[in-house]
């Protein structure tokens, strides 16, 4: 994935990127994909006609299996790490889909962006250690 899509495996991996990748159809349709529809990309359909909200949970698909979101510990900063990680994703796939950045530095920077925002403890240790 490394090849194909570098700035996106950047962002989410390359597992999750393969998987996203391949739910959408494709790294164009993937850039063409809202950020809110690739938030639910691999999600489980749910349907609670006539049943109580009260106790539905946040809907996500394979973002969830991200390293960031993992280690994002409260549900509403959750909820915001995936928005982003969504978002940049989205982002990335269009870089690589016209070739902008083959090494994977766009990447790499907003995944800098996503957790200078989303404030994962134990990710921004992995990026300082691996920075330096």
């Amino acid at each position: 994935m490394g090849y194909i899509a570098p700035n996106v495996s950047a962002i989410v991996g390359s597992a999750v990127a393969a998987k996203l990748m391949g739910t959408a159809g494709g790294l164009s349709a993937l850039a063409k994909m809202p950020a809110c529809n690739v938030q639910l990309l691999g999600a489980k359909k749910k349907n609670h006609a006539g049943f109580s909200t009260a106790t539905s949970q946040f809907r996500v698909g394979y973002i969830e299996q991200t390293e960031i979101f993992q280690t994002t510990p409260p549900p509403p900063l959750r909820m915001r790490a995936c928005r982003l990680l969504a978002a940049k994703s989205t982002l990335a796939a269009r870089v690589d889909s016209i070739r902008g950045d083959p090494t994977g530095n766009t990447g790499k920077f907003f995944m800098d962006e996503i957790v200078k925002v989303a404030g994962a403890p134990s990710c921004q240790a992995a990026q300082t250690t691996a920075s330096s």
